[in-house]
């Protein structure tokens, strides 16, 4: 047996599948490639394969990452040409590598995610001087209300680095690099929402999100789980 982690790219295609619908998408893409996998033992065994942290529902991805319990001696490279070959529209695995047996669980280890939220404006503006008193705040704080609790929250807990904006034509994309706690992260749509009405960003209620990248942060340095056992 050896562990394979496996970075796959979720599309357009796949944006409206859950956590749980992707993650059954990748065992039925593993099954019909034929790649004998490790299972685990009991009455309901199932395949030895975990992945990063959950995606949300309506969001893509340019990678996320799965380790994978194999019980063949099959190169990565192929693989991920068998995957590939049978992978439905919109997953793609684009990298891959040997890891040691015993790795730390990725939803663990990645801690750092970056994401670009694209959205229409309602009328132009100088994004570089409406995102300074954001970036430049040491506190946000808002209440966050749920059916069971309300609990205060600070943004720039979660928001790790300065908010940029890129315009192309009506539409702005903003970047947000947001930390990933034992006690929780933040939405990149909350964050949408809260410069709207707090800060006056010209935007409205419509909003795409895609995860460019979840990293391990660790010693002030950021890596691939690629490169992290």
């Amino acid at each position: 047996m050896k562990k394979l982690r496996l970075a796959f790219k979720k599309g357009e295609q796949l944006r409206f599948l859950s956590h749980l619908d992707y993650a059954q998408a990748v065992e039925r893409t593993i099954r019909r490639a034929g790649i004998a996998m490790a299972y685990s033992e009991g009455f309901n065994p199932h395949m030895k394969i975990s992945f990063s942290s959950a995606l949300a529902l309506g969001i893509t991805a340019t990678c996320e990452y799965a380790d994978l319990d194999i019980l063949e001696d099959t190169p990565v490279d192929a693989v991920i040409a068998r995957l590939n070959r049978v992978a439905p529209p919109g997953l793609e695995v684009i990298d891959g590598c040997e890891m040691p047996n015993k790795v730390r669980k990725m939803m663990a280890i990645c801690n750092y995610a970056v994401y670009e939220v694209t959205g229409p404006v309602e009328d132009k503006a100088d994004w570089k001087s409406l995102l300074v008193p954001f970036n430049e705040a040491k506190e946000i704080s808002y209440e966050k209300v749920t059916p069971k609790k309300t609990r205060r929250i600070d943004v720039k807990h979660f928001i790790k680095e300065p908010i940029t904006a890129a315009v192309n034509g009506n539409r702005v994309t903003l970047t947000m690099g947001i930390g990933i706690y034992p006690e929780g992260t933040i939405k990149p749509g909350e964050v949408w929402l809260l410069g709207r009405d707090r800060y006056g960003w010209p935007l409205t209620d419509a909003y795409t999100i895609h995860r460019k990248a979840i990293l391990v942060e660790e010693n002030g340095e950021r890596k691939s789980p690629l490169d992290v056992v």
